[in-house]
């Protein structure tokens, strides 16, 4: 459970409040965390078969992180496209995934959640990751009619973001040790 934990944090990381980043930065700390919740959740999915749906989900993200670091790496982000080439199609393309890749976090929280709901009280876990959802495609939408503004969104999702690790910590990882606690004392 921590690495899951532990790969929501690098996922989560992000450098500035714009709604796009196109950094190698932020790819690698996608990577690094995506591979987190691989293991994680492959090592929970041993003792609660349900989480297994979340698998090709992350996996998806482990080889979309590998592709978009490589591009931008190699400077040939489609963020950074000119949109007045031939490459304008490949660029609204490829920023439809980026944009895919950024939503992909909820839909994995949402599978995961539901794994875990037997075992743990996630509603209000459940109702973060809703807002989140919410604050996300409405940062989106804002991007490009008023960047003002979905600036100010993204800091309010940078904020959830951070209140859903809290309650992760608390809910899933502080209930964990004392359900642990409770069996060494049976």
């Amino acid at each position: 459970m921590n690495k899951i934990f532990f790969g929501f944090l690098f996922v989560f990381f992000k450098t500035n409040t714009s709604f796009f980043e196109d950094g190698t930065a932020f790819y690698g700390t996608n990577l690094v965390g995506y591979s987190l919740i691989y293991f994680g959740v492959k090592e929970l999915g041993m003792k609660n078969e349900s989480i297994l749906k979340t698998q090709p989900y992350v996996i998806f993200m482990i080889v979309h992180s590998i592709l978009f670091l490589g591009l931008n790496g190699s400077g040939n982000s489609p963020l950074s496209m000119a949109l007045d080439s031939y490459m304008a199609a490949i660029a609204l393309v490829g920023t439809g995934f980026v944009i895919a890749g950024m939503f992909m976090v909820f839909v994995i929280i949402s599978f995961l959640l539901e794994g875990l709901g037997d075992e743990f009280s996630t509603r209000r876990l459940s109702i973060l990751c809703a807002a989140m959802m919410t604050i996300f495609t409405l940062a989106g939408l804002f991007y490009f009619f008023s960047p003002e503004i979905a600036q100010l969104l993204v800091s309010v999702l940078l904020l959830l973001k951070v209140m859903f690790l809290v309650g992760f910590y608390t809910v899933i990882l502080g209930n964990r040790e004392s359900i642990a606690g409770q069996d060494l004392k049976g």
